[in-house]
């Protein structure tokens, strides 16, 4: 196998991953959405197995994105240094145009938004249940849907063009 046919290849692959990592957050939002209606539908405080559950799956949510950048970041960045701030460099790096290696991955609104997720994710990995709120996981819960088709969106736009290079590659 030749550099141009590894490198295809690897866009090729890349592809595929990003498109099983989205359909894992599409069943985690789904997921997160029916937890969302059936805790509506029920009067009196949130019970606790009920708060773990969407918790995790918020983690969970958020995780897969995570992972769908480090792809990005490892094919076309050369991956970022592994410091203290690791995680929120890597949202910031997909908001980028890197001139003449690829386009912005989402948009600024879309990162900040996604970084609401990411504290969350990070106070869920460090905090115990009895210090989740409801009223503090409900607007990111109540998100889920209208996030997850706006970075779609956007990330179908980067697919599009991941595509074209690796067709550009073949000639």
């Amino acid at each position: 196998m030749t550099g141009k046919e590894k490198k295809r290849a690897q866009y090729k692959r890349l592809i595929v991953e990003i498109k099983e990592d989205l359909n894992a957050t599409q069943r985690i939002a789904r997921d997160i959405s029916n937890i969302v209606r059936v805790l509506e539908a029920e009067t009196g405080s949130v019970r606790g197995s009920d708060l773990m559950a969407c918790a995790g799956y918020l983690h969970h949510y958020f995780t897969a994105f995570e992972s769908i950048f480090e792809r990005i970041s490892r094919a076309f960045d050369g991956g970022l240094v592994q410091d203290g701030d690791y995680r929120r460099e890597l949202l910031r790096s997909m908001t980028l145009e890197i001139p003449d290696l690829r386009p912005r991955i989402i948009s600024k609104d879309l990162a900040e938004e996604l970084d609401e997720y990411r504290r969350f994710r990070h106070m869920f990995r460090h905090a115990y249940g009895s210090e989740l709120r409801w009223r503090k996981m409900e607007p990111l819960a109540m998100g889920v849907e209208t996030l997850t088709l706006n970075l779609l969106k956007e990330l179908s736009e980067f697919l599009r063009f991941v595509d074209k290079l690796s067709d550009s590659i073949a000639r």
